[in-house]
């Protein structure tokens, strides 16, 4: 595998809108080599990381895929948009929209050799959001794909919406926080913030020593979307989605025709 081919041709198809027809060839060995291919990928996009997404956060999940872990993909400043949002997409696209809870770091949490612990990362954080990802792969097929594959796709995130959010407090408990998903003013689905590996604080942990140990910083601003906590919804250009929290607020997102 030519990683930095294949990573220069991910991030030219990521910018172009536009989908592989044809795998580029055997999946990566390792997520490792997967892990390069994403690096190789977000330095060839001429737009900033602004945080993460973190996914397959379920254990049925990550058997499906053949992945002992989540797996974290990059989120591009280009990409990031406040709510209500339009976006566009095209008939190519996969047009998969995750409600979940996103959060806003306050302190970077740097690269270290000990674990960080629950509390320090608990501290770290500035603000919890309502938020849609939007998911796409650049490589063709489904989302029932080889684990690795989707880790070299970049997670396979298109876009990160945010609502307004309130302030973190340690305290909280996010395991029980609700939302309800409306598609075009119809009840879509249900979540849960336990879905998200038991806990979205969970996903922040694991993120920050995933990172840690890629000798990556998790920077204070970056935000993480900590995955999803319904079941997805596949929306139709001229759609408009919208999630209610039960104490975050709301956010919004339509698909223009």
């Amino acid at each position: 595998m030519d990683i930095n081919a294949l990573g220069a041709e991910l991030a030219r198809t990521r910018l172009a809108s536009t989908r592989l027809h044809d795998y580029p060839g055997s999946p990566p060995v390792d997520i490792n080599q997967a892990y390069s291919v994403q690096d190789v990928m977000a330095a060839n996009m001429g737009s900033a990381v602004v945080g993460w997404k973190i996914g397959v956060t379920s254990e049925v999940a990550r058997k499906m895929l053949g992945l002992e872990y989540p797996l974290a993909g990059p989120l591009f400043e280009k990409f990031v948009l406040p709510s209500p949002a339009k976006f566009i997409v095209s008939s190519d696209d996969l047009r998969v929209v995750e409600v979940e809870i996103g959060v806003r770091m306050k302190h970077t949490l740097e690269p270290r050799e000990n674990p960080y612990s629950k509390q320090e990362v608990a501290a770290s954080i500035a603000t919890v959001h309502p938020v849609f990802e939007v998911v796409n792969k650049r490589l063709p097929g489904d989302l029932k794909d080889n684990g690795c594959w989707l880790i070299a796709d970049g997670g396979v995130n298109h876009a990160f919406i945010y609502g307004p959010g309130i302030e973190f407090d340690p305290s909280m408990d996010l395991t029980t926080e609700t939302a309800t998903v409306m598609l075009d003013g119809e009840h879509a689905t249900d979540g849960i913030g336990a879905n998200a590996l038991g806990d979205p604080l969970n996903v922040v942990v694991w993120l920050a020593n995933h990172l840690s140990a890629r000798n990556i910083p998790l920077n204070a601003y970056d935000w993480v979307s900590t995955g999803l906590i319904a079941d997805v919804v596949i929306m139709n250009t001229g759609s408009i989605i919208t999630a209610e929290f039960k104490n975050l607020g709301s956010v919004s997102l339509e698909f223009p025709s």
